[in-house]
């Protein structure tokens, strides 16, 4: 089935399922400031054994707080405006951000999912808008990304990239 809605809105599908996976990719949950509220529509739309994978931004990204050095403070320090969000932009469209940790998730959802795992994404590696760093630094870039390929199960790797995945399963 197909429909269209806000997952601000979950409880109100047509089709409730029970479905064997929730997924959300590119940080589309932190385009609300009431993920509570989104989260807590997960455990009736999932099978027992059911899944939910998350990308999410989460609250400090190491690679925007180095760009503190090169004078880029609003980028350095947008991640940490609390309830009110960041003012953010693509192409041109303006929208506001909430940044996210995983204990907010796990701490949402732990009456009725247990956790699988989590990884972060583009912590050693630098985020795709640091531009050309791969090209200006091959080597540099290889060895990183090789390390973070052994170490983005891990703390603290795993929550301060410019994102993070999270998988849940339904108890």
């Amino acid at each position: 089935t197909q429909e269209v809605c806000s997952f601000t809105s979950l409880q109100g599908l047509t089709d409730k399922g029970p479905y064997d996976l929730i997924f959300s990719n590119f940080a589309g949950l932190n385009c609300t400031d009431q993920l509570s509220t989104v989260l807590q529509s997960f455990p009736p739309l999932l099978k027992k054994g059911g899944m939910v994978t998350l990308v999410v931004l989460p609250r400090f990204c190491l690679w925007e707080f180095l760009l503190l050095f090169r004078g880029q403070f609003r980028t350095a320090f947008r991640r940490f405006t609390g309830k009110k969000g960041a003012r953010s932009h693509i192409e041109g469209e303006y929208f506001t951000c909430w940044y996210y940790n995983p204990s907010f998730i796990t701490r949402h959802l732990q009456k009725d999912f247990e956790l699988l795992g989590m990884e972060g994404l583009c912590t050693l590696v630098p985020p795709s808008y640091i531009t050309n760093f791969a090209e200006k630094y091959p080597r540099i870039y290889r060895f990183l990304r090789k390390k973070e390929d052994q170490w983005k199960s891990y703390r603290p790797w795993r929550t301060i990239g410019d994102y993070y995945i999270i998988s849940l399963r339904k108890k």
